[in-house]
């Protein structure tokens, strides 16, 4: 499997270097590199890539790394970049492969290649197929399916995601971004960076948090503040139904 990629970074002594590394790895592609993030958008308006080498801070540009990722949305996967390791949670956030800390030496880069490379490998076989109410996931190299209807709550980390079923918890490579899209939006939200819920798992909503029934006890899962707004409409729109 080859692999489609482009280089933003605002020093081109970094991008010069990145093409080094991309040039000793032949599962990748480099189609395209740019120092001015404006340029980048417009490339990617108009070609596709598999990943994007992102630096997170490009101070003489209106536009940092986290906003690039901001107005491309879903729709592209980050390979991030920075000499600033506080960067690394935010970057999970936004579609993050990997994390590489400058400087970082060519068996760093390949560890991040590798990550990539499952990840997308893992999508092109479709391990994901939504069947009227379960899906297949795969679990530690076999498919693994999961009912709808027994989903707790689903749980980011830096390497996935957690399914917290009635019975069992596991884990999947995916991102809990490519599972939202792959959940039925009547019957599950997203209330956090971190957490998707099934709606009517939720027992009672906190100014915080939401209580989650699972195994015949309550569960407090956090509530982020930007998610707010949206599960409250959709919880009063269900009471005004009634």
């Amino acid at each position: 499997m080859v692999m489609t990629c482009l280089i933003l970074d605002d020093e081109e002594l970094c991008v010069n270097q990145l093409r080094k590394y991309i040039e000793k790895v032949p599962t990748l592609h480099l189609k395209a590199s740019f120092t001015n993030p404006d340029d980048a958008l417009l490339y990617l308006e108009r070609e596709k890539v598999d990943i994007v080498f992102l630096d997170m801070e490009m101070p003489n540009h209106a536009l940092d790394g986290l906003d690039f990722a901001r107005i491309m949305g879903d729709s592209q996967r980050y390979i991030f970049t920075t000499a600033h390791p506080e960067y690394a949670l935010p970057s999970y956030e936004h579609n993050a492969i990997y994390f590489l800390h400058k400087p970082y030496p060519f068996e760093h880069f390949t560890k991040a290649v590798q990550r990539a490379k499952q990840l997308l490998e893992v999508l092109a076989r479709e391990d994901i197929a939504v069947m009227n109410n379960y899906t297949f996931v795969r679990v530690d190299g076999s498919l693994q399916r999961v009912n709808f209807d027994d989903i707790c709550w689903i749980e980011s980390e830096r390497n996935g995601i957690w399914f917290n079923t009635e019975t069992n918890r596991f884990h999947s490579a995916l991102t809990i971004s490519d599972m939202m899209t792959r959940l039925p939006t009547h019957q599950f939200v997203r209330i956090h960076k971190s957490f998707i819920i099934p709606v009517n798992k939720a027992e009672v909503i906190n100014k915080d948090s939401i209580s989650v029934l699972k195994e015949g006890k309550l569960h407090e899962i956090p509530i982020g503040e930007t998610y707010r707004k949206e599960f409250i409409t959709l919880i009063e729109n269900k009471v005004m139904k009634k």
